[in-house]
């Protein structure tokens, strides 16, 4: 049926890998480098249907990032059909209706977040979407917190919150846990945020690989940090009382807390401070091609997508207004389509399909 389509090939900037196999999607290349809630999963209780737990309407969670190539959207909170699979290329996504454990059930994601795109409505576990911090996350209130623009795993959901927590860099796997409303968290990461450190104020690095953390000078403790033998976790300090130290520090950890003098081993004068501070990283998505590319049009208006050729189809989505994309074949008064971004492609089965009448010129 499909014999007329072209047989389109993986653009790499060099490095050429396979693509889709969905017949009239063209081969993507990879150069490295807000719709309603709906029901979710339900469970049967002395024989009646209960929706499970998730976060509240106005937990959205927005964002342009990468998601794993090869991770899916699926039509249903559990089990259900593939809507479409990522390239890991840019996407711009809305996330809501979160599970309560997050772990155990998949969220609902839309492919747009407010800018023209090509939106398809499904579910996505949550560990396949970033999530990262916008602003300070208490983990102890008033001496330690999750800093901002880092990434966390969620792992629970309320109401109007977020339960996150954050692997501690350079730790032997510790955890950091801290909750706050869903408008801490965003789906792209941000620009962090440095600490100032006066002039007048000292380094100290951990004597060994563990110190107790406490909430004043002969106080008790409040946190203990275990780090990696050889990992150099720097604090400064302009206070100290009773051969404690009153300890500050930005990293993905914010520490505001008190030490034992004897655990620290202060940094001599004139010493840089920066030194000890390991740079950041930002990963960027995917660069993806099409080796003779189809044209490119863009939708004056809204139009429904499809999963199948059959207007008894419910739509998954839809062509927002003023959203670029790629025309592939037509087949039957039907037309593919994929997003310009080509951050997600259908199923070999499937496709993302729009009435051929309503094909923008």
């Amino acid at each position: 049926m499909r014999s007329d389509v072209l047989g389109l090939g993986l653009l790499a900037l060099g490095a050429v890998l396979c693509g889709a196999g969905l017949p009239g999607v063209p081969a993507i290349s990879e150069a490295s480098a807000e719709p309603a809630q709906v029901a979710v999963s339900a469970a049967q209780v002395t024989g009646v249907a209960v929706q499970a737990a998730v976060s509240g309407p106005t937990c959205k969670l927005k964002g342009t990032a990468p998601v794993p190539k090869g991770a899916r959207l699926y039509d249903a909170p559990s089990g259900g059909r593939t809507l479409a699979s990522f390239t890991g290329a840019l996407v711009p996504m809305t996330l809501s209706a979160i599970p309560a454990d997050p772990a155990s059930g998949r969220a609902r994601l839309s492919t747009s977040e407010g800018s023209p795109a090509l939106r398809i409505d499904g579910y996505v576990a949550p560990s396949d979407v970033a999530v990262f911090t916008t602003r300070d996350i208490p983990v102890i209130a008033g001496h330690i917190w999750i800093s901002s623009a880092q990434k966390v795993k969620l792992v629970g959901a309320t109401g109007d919150s977020l339960r996150a927590e954050l692997s501690i860099s350079g730790s032997e796997g510790q955890t950091a846990k801290g909750s706050a409303s869903c408008d801490a968290f965003a789906l792209q990461r941000g620009a962090p945020v440095r600490m100032e450190v006066p002039g007048s104020a000292r380094g100290y690095l951990m004597k060994t690989s563990t110190i107790e953390l406490f909430d004043r000078a002969g106080g008790d403790v409040i946190f203990t940090l275990k780090m990696l033998e050889g990992t150099a976790q720097l604090f400064w300090s302009t206070e100290a009382k009773n051969g404690f130290v009153h300890l500050m520090s930005r990293g993905d950890l914010t520490i505001d807390a008190w030490a034992r003098l004897k655990d620290l081993e202060p940094l001599k004068k004139g010493e840089m401070m920066d030194q000890y501070i390991p740079p950041t990283t930002a990963v960027a998505g995917a660069q993806l091609a099409l080796d003779k590319a189809p044209p490119i049009v863009k939708a004056t208006r809204a139009i429904p997508v499809r999963a199948r050729r059959d207007e008894k189809e419910k739509p998954v989505g839809e062509i927002e207004a003023g959203a670029e994309i790629y025309l592939l074949e037509t087949v039957a008064g039907w037309t593919n389509v994929l997003p310009k971004a080509l951050g997600m492609t259908p199923p070999d089965e499937g496709g993302f399909w729009i009435p051929a009448a309503e094909t923008p010129k």
